[in-house]
């Protein structure tokens, strides 16, 4: 059975309870081929209705184009995306939710949605009332398509995003999903436990809560990643401006010596020496920032496919406390391979990234250890020079050089010891993904799944 659209918004809005997940699954066309109880109380559509219709059976006209834009085009490139939506149910009453979409298998999308807690999605709102005046206005005075809308709404919404921090659309996910994620607390082990389930619902219950004790210990690991990385961002940014200005100064010295050439022209020569290690030294320091934001980029990723993990491992355990409860048919667990399969693609993105993170901050290592011997060098020759300056009483025409090349010296030192005490803390931080021991329970959630739908 398909339906159209046909609900118009009365300005009621429902609350949608902080323990409840919405789930559904579409094909590549966006039809719905499966949805849960949660989704069909709240749309106050039938199971029997939803399948078969489009998922915009429920879209609210008040939702942006340009935000189905960014969704679609993230799901093109075969990657999970979340935000935040409001949606309209068939009686015209609205409700608000974060939804996460994953591309699954090479036919279709799964989708689980929940609640947002966190102050970011007051922000958002006003952000999508800002963004839908842009793209009414286009259409209405501009003449604009759809298309055209569309692609307006997410340049609006982008640079909207950028006004809030963001440095990219992903970091704004990133944030967005792993803040309501943590805004729900430990579900899994808490709203549904069931201590009294027995047989392959115990086992399922059992294997979701070890997985999220794994994820848990990810996340948190991970804070400390994010607060290292910023640290270190902000640590190169200072070296590398006081580095800059240490150049500079170098380079007045050797202009500056070049007209006692005549009478010193030692001097002359360990000036321009001494600027080639400096100018390294700032060559160095420069490939630090790319490689921190390459850094940040993967961080970024891992903490949107950790909470996405965390969210999908919440909707197992949430079908299987159903069935403990009598709510919901053993069949219902059909849907569970279909999370541990996407489950299954976040660890390998997770692991591939944290070998990145590794490879990176290697890369990191090595040119901070670079350019700290670089400014030895410099060192090296800055106390030949100022030897020279005295013996070739050339005091009066470079003395008032000295000092300013002193004080950025030692600044950047001490900013290169800050950027190495740093790097080996980063260094201490970093642990082993331990993929095995994920891959470990999703195999006994799916066999657990399997072995209670056979009992039906």
């Amino acid at each position: 059975m398909s339906l159209q659209r046909v609900a118009v918004p009365n300005g009621v809005e429902q609350k949608v309870g902080a323990d409840e997940l919405f789930f559904s699954t579409t094909d590549r066309q966006g039809r719905i081929r499966s949805g849960n109880s949660v989704f069909a109380r709240i749309s106050q559509f039938s199971i029997e209705e939803l399948v078969g219709s489009p998922h915009n059976i429920v879209r609210h006209p008040e939702m942006p184009a340009g935000v189905f834009r960014l969704i679609w085009d993230r799901l093109y490139a075969d990657r999970p995306v979340g935000t935040y939506v409001k949606n309209l149910a068939r009686d015209g009453s609205s409700y608000w939710v974060f939804a996460t979409v994953t591309p699954l298998g090479t036919d279709g999308y799964l989708s689980v949605r929940m609640a947002p807690r966190t102050p970011l999605f007051t922000t958002v709102q006003r952000i999508y009332e800002y963004v839908l005046d842009a793209e009414r206005e286009a259409a209405e005075r501009d003449g604009l398509n759809r298309r055209e809308v569309a692609r307006l709404g997410k340049e609006r919404l982008e640079e909207m995003l950028r006004r809030l921090g963001f440095h990219s659309h992903d970091e704004f996910l990133a944030e967005a999903l792993s803040g309501e994620v943590a805004a729900r607390g430990r579900m899994a082990s808490g709203t549904y436990a069931r201590p009294w389930a027995e047989g392959a619902i115990a086992e399922v219950l059992s294997s979701s809560g070890a997985l999220e004790e794994i994820l848990a210990s990810l996340v948190q690991r991970l804070d400390s990643y994010r607060t290292l990385s910023e640290r270190l961002e902000r640590a190169s940014t200072n070296v590398l401006d006081i580095a800059r200005r240490l150049e500079r100064t170098v380079d007045t010295a050797q202009a500056a010596s070049a007209r006692v050439a005549d009478t010193a022209p030692v001097l002359h020569n360990v000036a321009r020496v001494m600027a080639t290690p400096a100018r390294t030294a700032v060559a160095e320091l420069e490939q630090l920032g790319p490689r921190l934001r390459e850094l940040r980029g993967y961080l970024t990723e891992l903490r949107f496919r950790i909470a996405l993990a965390s969210l999908h491992n919440d909707m197992v355990a949430a079908f299987a406390a159903e069935v403990a409860d009598g709510a919901a048919p053993a069949s219902s667990l059909s849907e569970v391979p279909h999370l541990c399969d996407t489950m299954h693609d976040s660890v390998l993105e997770m692991s591939a990234k944290m070998q990145e993170v590794n490879r990176t901050l290697h890369d990191v290592v090595a040119e901070v250890n670079l350019a700290s011997e670089r400014l030895q060098d410099f060192y090296r020759f800055l106390g030949q020079w100022r030897i020279l300056v005295v013996r070739r009483g050339a005091e009066r025409t470079l003395a008032d050089l000295v000092q300013p090349i002193d004080e950025e010296f030692a600044a950047s030192w001490s900013g290169m010891d800050m950027l190495r005490d740093l790097v080996r803390e980063f260094q201490a931080a970093i642990a082993r993904f331990d993929v095995d021991a994920v891959e470990a329970q999703l195999t006994r959630i799916r066999s657990a799944a399997a072995a209670s739908r056979a009992l039906v």
